[in-house]
């Protein structure tokens, strides 16, 4: 295919596709690290995604 752009159709209450590209944009700029640099930690308050360490939080979109 030839094609660069794509049209892009919204709905519901979320803009999805503006958190993908946030989240590709966040991928990008920390040098898109592979799946082996990320982690997980896990309390019975809830979950944190990190790059490296649990002291670089992946950021959540709102």
């Amino acid at each position: 295919m030839d094609r660069t752009e794509y049209e892009v159709v919204r709905s519901g209450p979320r803009r999805l596709w503006d958190e993908v590209a946030a989240a590709y944009r966040w991928w990008a700029d920390q040098d898109r690290p592979g799946h082996e640099r990320f982690g997980l930690t896990v309390t019975p308050e809830g979950q944190t995604a990190w790059l490296d360490s649990p002291d670089h939080p992946v950021p959540r979109q709102s």
